[in-house]
């Protein structure tokens, strides 16, 4: 049975619904998926993921500057280096109110070469997996 870990950082809990929707559907796949929060994560439990899915709110302004916030930086910052190889297959994603702006650049720009390019990105306003994040991540662990 393949594994993912599902590694959020949420300011309202909203982030955190989305991870843990997330998880629930790769479970009912046949996923071993676990959710964490980045103060709780074991960096050591990383690097036997064949799934990790990085999760940040976007912070910033509403319609500009959109950015991961400092605790998911520094958790990202900490992170081992992954990229190599048997490395998790990688993904991200974020809620937000208006837009997520430049925040997914910003996401991958931190996690460069410690783990591998991310394969999806996923986004919600609410916090709900939507019909088209459900294929996509069905796509995702295929």
């Amino acid at each position: 049975m393949s594994n993912a870990i599902v590694v959020y950082r949420s300011h309202s809990g909203v982030t955190r619904r989305y991870g843990e929707a997330i998880a629930a559907h790769l479970v009912a796949r046949g996923v071993d998926a676990r959710v964490v929060s980045v103060g709780e994560c074991d960096m050591s439990t990383l690097a036997g993921a064949d799934y990790l899915l990085l999760g940040c709110w976007t912070s910033g302004m509403f319609v500009v500057l959109q950015h991961p916030d400092e605790p998911w930086l520094a958790f990202v910052r900490d992170m081992p280096a992954l990229a190599g190889g048997a490395s998790p297959r990688t993904a991200l994603f974020t809620t937000y109110k208006l837009r997520t702006g430049t925040q997914f650049p910003r996401m991958r720009a931190a996690l460069a070469g410690k783990a591998l390019p991310p394969a999806l990105e996923l986004k919600s306003r609410d916090g709900r997996l939507s019909p088209a994040d459900e294929r996509a991540l069905d796509e995702f662990i295929a």
